[in-house]
C-alpha cells in the first residue's frame, strides 16, 4: 500500500498542485490542501476497485478537499456553488485523461499526413496557420487532415472498445471488446 502511495505521489503530485493552487490562492493552504488529499488517498487507496478510474478517484477526492476547505474558512469570500461551478468537471468526472493516452499513442498508427497533422495541431497546439507553414500545404488542408485524423482514431477507437458517455460527450466509462485488443490495450499501459 505504501508503495502505491508512493508511486501515485510521484505522478499526480505536482500537477494536484497547480490545480489547487489554480484554486486556491495562498501557496501554504495550497500544500496544505494537497498533504491532506494525499492523507484520504492513503486511508482509502484499498477501496478504489478500477484502476482504470484512479485519475478521475484523485481529482474528486481534491475537488471535495478545496471544497472542505473553504467550507472551513470563517473570512469565505468565495461561494461554495460559484467555486463549484468554477471546477474543471471535464477534468474530474470522467476518464478523457485515461483515452488521450491511448489516442496520443494511436497517432502514429496513421498515415503519415494525418498523423503528422494532428500532432502538431492537438499534441504540440500549433494553429492551422502554423501546421499549413510546417508542412508546406494550404491552411483548409491542414483542416481536413485533422478532421480525417480524428475520425480515423475514432474508427480504431470504437474496433477495440465500447464507451459509455456523459451527456457532454466525455468518456465516462468504457470496456474493451476483446480482452487483449492490440491496437489499445499495449499502448495505453
Amino acid at each position: 500500500m505504501e508503495d502505491k502511495v508512493k508511486c501515485i505521489w510521484n505522478e499526480f503530485s505536482d500537477e494536484l498542485y497547480k490545480y489547487i493552487k489554480s484554486k486556491v490562492k495562498n501557496k501554504y493552504d495550497a500544500e496544505d490542501i494537497l498533504q491532506d488529499v494525499f492523507v484520504k488517498i492513503h486511508n482509502n487507496i484499498n477501496k478504489i476497485e478500477d484502476q482504470l478510474k484512479l485519475s478521475s478517484w484523485i481529482y474528486k477526492i481534491t475537488k471535495n478537499t478545496i471544497i472542505d476547505y473553504y467550507r472551513k474558512k470563517k473570512d469565505v469570500t468565495l461561494d461554495i456553488i460559484e467555486f463549484e461551478k468554477e471546477l474543471d468537471y471535464d477534468r474530474l468526472d470522467n476518464m478523457n485523461e485515461e483515452i488521450s493516452k491511448c489516442l496520443k499513442k494511436m497517432i502514429f498508427e496513421l498515415p503519415k499526413k494525418y498523423g503528422e497533422a494532428i500532432f502538431l495541431y492537438d499534441i504540440e497546439g500549433m494553429t492551422h496557420k502554423e501546421v499549413s507553414d510546417k508542412l508546406n500545404i494550404t491552411i483548409s488542408c491542414s483542416k481536413m487532415r485533422v478532421q480525417r485524423a480524428k475520425a480515423k482514431l475514432k474508427d480504431i477507437l470504437f474496433q477495440c472498445c465500447d464507451f459509455q458517455l456523459d451527456s457532454f460527450g466525455n468518456v465516462v466509462d468504457f470496456k474493451q471488446k476483446k480482452f487483449e485488443c492490440k491496437k489499445c490495450h499495449d499502448k495505453c499501459e
